[in-house]
């Protein structure tokens, strides 16, 4: 009995204690607060962080005395929290209630009439009461007579004006004096700055700690000069820009404004070098491609006048090569360099068999805006495809490649838009076995609506003027199909056939991709494409080649990986995996 007993009180003490924490977890705050009225989001969240009604712990009960102190200032807090939008004369009304032990408070609030600003003096003084830059900052000060007043934007205004006056090498500027003055009964706020700009300081001698390359380049390479404005970005910019260059393991500005002499501030620039020689060993799966290693070695510093060397050895299952890159900085080394390239590659694909060996002299120019290359190519090729023997065509090749594009980030785009265009030909009298011209033009764009959907659309379009396209060697021929063509397809499995089947590419190209994405969770997205494309000796015989299908996309900082299944609309087959990984644009 008594064990029986004891057992009926610890189930019973169990329940009891079950039954306490759960009715803790779901009793509700003890002050629920309501704020009605037509006020902007940001105005409804200032208001609530202001009550100290809010503030109240959830998981205790106020007294009577505590309550009423606190919703006793729900009014004046209200009324405060509206005054940095401008609003100085609200009409606010509480109320309250119990309901189930817990108080509930409605705001309601009319937020009124804004003040109106009336007046806006800004003034210079100091050394740069007459420079033009500041007087242009001032010009484009966010509030203007007649504006509604808002804190906010006055505030930010203020934070741009100091930024432009810090921009310009007025390291001590700072506001003095200011005023604004709101009268509650005209509604109205007069606004009076005064930015005492302090001296001017511009960069001094600029000096380099190191001897592993020439300073005469570094100085090229450097965004600032001697005589320019001392600023933060200015500074950001000289260290950034060194470091991007990758000599450098390290970049450190050292400077102090009050050893200036006549305004002009010493910056010492010491450098740490990077490691001068980087291996790189890696394995890879392509559906183009095949599996594939990387064997790479980069000389980052092959003298003190900043050449480079990359050589690179990747073998592949249908694509492999064997090449490398001697670049020199030229003209200013951050937008401009000579680059020799050769490589030797042997691909084979639908009974093609190509062995390439090429050498190029290159002149590269970069820009924010985009990037364009003038070059020369030697090109000898031996191929061949089906049954129909080895042939061999050399060729001096010269060409134009250039880019430019618009977008808020090329990596992870939301908006953005890119035209790549490139014209390639070749004299038979000038070192070379055909005479031809050819020109193509690609685009790509990305579109960002609702937040978690992109469009992405993409199209190539190109064309070969020559007598016989079958006289130059495949890889100056068009093909389709694969990752970066026509998903559903194999690489290049789209073009002109002979009379045994064998895809031999042919003199035009149209392709053109539609593809719709959705944000999943975390990183992941996914994806459904429709892809097109055709390739033609004429066209008047354009048959374009259709696929379809749904992807996988991982986003990280490098880009997105991309697995995609795809299936062609337009003939039997079998689902077809493709795997690319890269930037957006």
């Amino acid at each position: 009995m008594p064990v029986r007993l004891s057992g009926r009180l610890f189930l019973t003490a169990l329940l009891l204690t079950v039954w306490t924490c759960a009715h803790a977890v779901a009793a509700p705050p003890a002050i629920t607060v309501d704020i009605a009225g037509d006020l902007t989001e940001q105005q409804r969240q200032n208001i609530r962080s202001h009550l100290s009604l809010t503030r109240f712990p959830d998981n205790e009960t106020p007294s009577e005395a505590v309550f009423n102190r606190l919703y006793g200032k729900a009014r004046p807090e209200a009324a405060k929290a509206l005054e940095p939008f401008g609003y100085y004369t609200p009409d606010i009304t509480t109320s309250q209630w119990s309901q189930n032990g817990s108080r509930h408070v409605e705001i309601k609030v009319a937020a009124g009439p804004p003040v109106t600003v009336t007046e806006v003096t800004i003034a210079l003084s100091g050394p740069g009461e007459q420079d033009a830059a500041l007087k242009e900052a001032i010009r484009r000060f966010p509030v203007h007579r007649g504006d509604a007043l808002d804190h906010q934007i006055y505030e930010d205004g203020k934070d741009k004006l100091v930024t432009a006056a810090l921009e310009n090498g007025y390291h001590r500027a700072a506001f003095r004096n200011n005023r604004v003055a709101i009268s509650r009964k005209t509604l109205s706020a007069s606004m009076r700055l005064n930015l005492d700009t302090g001296p001017r300081y511009l960069v001094g001698p600029l000096t380099f700690d190191t001897d592993v390359i020439d300073h005469e380049l570094l100085r090229k390479i450097s965004p600032v000069r001697e005589g320019d404005p001392f600023s933060p970005r200015a500074l950001t910019r000289l260290r950034q820009s060194l470091f991007n260059v990758g000599y450098f393991k390290t970049v450190d500005l050292e400077y102090d404004p009050d050893r200036a002499v006549a305004g002009r501030v010493p910056v010492r620039v010491a450098l740490t070098p990077n490691l001068t020689h980087k291996y790189s060993i890696g394995l890879g799966y392509g559906t183009d491609t095949g599996a594939r290693g990387t064997l790479e070695y980069t000389n980052r510093l092959v003298n003190r006048f900043g050449h480079q060397l990359d050589i690179q050895l990747q073998p592949a299952q249908w694509k492999s090569n064997l090449g490398g890159t001697y670049t020199i900085p030229i003209g200013d080394p951050r937008k401009d360099r000579l680059a020799l390239t050769g490589k030797y590659e042997t691909e084979e694909f639908d009974n093609t068999d190509i062995k390439t060996l090429n050498a190029t002299v290159s002149h590269d120019h970069f820009r924010e805006w985009g990037e364009y290359s003038t070059y020369a190519q030697f090109l000898d090729e031996r191929y061949s495809i089906g049954a129909g023997g080895t042939a061999q065509d050399s060729l001096v090749v010269p060409g134009f490649k250039g880019s430019v594009f618009w977008a808020d980030d090329r990596i992870t785009t939301k908006r953005g838009i890119r035209f790549t265009a490139t014209v390639i030909g070749s004299e038979e009298n000038v070192l070379a076995d055909t005479t031809f011209l050819q020109s193509t033009l690609r685009t790509k764009a990305i579109y960002t609506f609702f937040d978690q959907w992109r469009l992405l659309g993409r199209g190539e379009i190109g064309t070969t003027l020559v007598d016989d396209i079958y006289a130059l060697p495949p890889t100056l021929r068009y093909y389709a199909g694969g990752d970066q063509s026509v998903r559903g397809y194999g690489y290049k499995k789209i073009g002109p056939v002979d009379a045994g089947g064998n895809i031999l590419g042919g003199k035009n190209l149209l392709t053109y991709s539609v593809e719709l994405e959705r944000s999943l969770f975390d990183a992941w997205s996914g994806a459904i494409f429709y892809d097109s494309g055709s390739v033609m000796n004429d066209f008047s015989e354009t048959t374009f080649h259709s696929g379809a299908g749904v992807g996988l996309r991982w986003n990280g900082v490098f880009g997105q990986i991309r697995l995609d299944v795809a299936k062609s609309l337009d003939e039997d087959g079998s689902w077809r995996v493709h795997f690319t990984m890269g930037a957006d644009l």
